[in-house]
């Protein structure tokens, strides 16, 4: 029998152990999407800072539906986003999405690569490939968003990041005590209200229904205000119509695959920057 000395042990463990970090280290990096290096300097990308909001008026007696729950509006300068340099970085960025007491506060991407709207699903936004990707909408969205119906697509990171946090949503005190969505473009502050959340099958939304027909589209909203899910979240209250439009985030469950989890906003101010 060949016996080792100690000192191989101790080598053999101590090489283990920088095995062991090392791909740590890889990990954290790859998975995180907040920061990358590029010829070994590490970039932090812009925080959105929100600063003073208004509320607007809560009395449903002499306000319409959508304004009487007293969700934030932006302000002229509530939000710090350059976006000169964001598209420096990816002239593919169009938006940052923030959506308040959650971890999103993100640059939104669509991309310009003919065929290839999932590019970000698993690029970052030096198009480098990460498994974390970034937010995204598909090219068949206007940028503009004034599409009846946009929807942004994230994973669901297990570190908590990405769409990950807004399965919150699915607590109903959560829900309840928190409506806003916030989307900031180069000349555009726009408001949604939260007003539905709740688990789906993975039909591609865009595609399954026809929402340029007014028909079509008044029974989708309707299925949005009374969805059949067992966690489902809905304002009480809310009507929406053909007039409406509407936000929509989307990400895995973390259970079945053919599943997705959906946070549902209706546009309730638009203001310039």
């Amino acid at each position: 029998m060949i016996k080792i000395k100690k000192s191989v042990w101790t080598t053999i463990l101590f090489i283990s152990i920088g095995v062991v970090v090392a791909v740590a280290v890889f990990l954290f990096r790859y998975m995180n999407p907040q920061e990358a290096e590029i010829n070994g300097v590490k970039k932090q990308f812009p925080t959105l800072i929100p600063t003073e909001t208004s509320v607007a008026a809560a009395d449903p007696t002499v306000a319409p539906p959508l304004t009487a729950w007293g969700y934030q509006l932006a302000q002229i300068g509530d939000f710090d986003v350059d976006f000169n340099e964001l598209n420096e970085i990816n002239p593919d960025v169009y938006a940052w999405l923030f959506v308040p007491n959650t971890n999103v506060d993100y640059p939104v991407a669509r991309s310009s690569r003919d065929g290839d709207d999932s590019f970000y699903l698993q690029h970052n936004i030096y198009r480098q490939y990460q498994f974390s990707g970034m937010i995204y909408s598909e090219i068949r969205n206007n940028p503009d968003m004034h599409d009846r119906v946009t929807v942004m697509y994230g994973h669901n990171m297990l570190n908590g990041s990405m769409f990950a946090s807004l399965h919150n949503f699915e607590d109903k005190d959560f829900f309840d005590e928190n409506n806003t969505i916030f989307v900031v473009t180069k000349d555009k502050i726009f408001t949604y209200l939260i007003y539905s959340a709740y688990t789906f099958d993975d039909r591609h939304i865009l595609n399954s229904f026809s929402l340029n027909d007014d028909e079509v589209f008044q029974e989708y909203i309707n299925s949005t205000l009374h969805p059949h899910s067992y966690n489902a979240n809905v304002r009480e209250g809310v009507e929406l119509t053909t007039n409406n439009k509407i936000l929509t985030l989307s990400t895995c469950t973390g259970g079945a695959s053919n599943t997705r989890y959906l946070v549902q906003g209706v546009l309730v101010d638009e203001r310039n920057r």
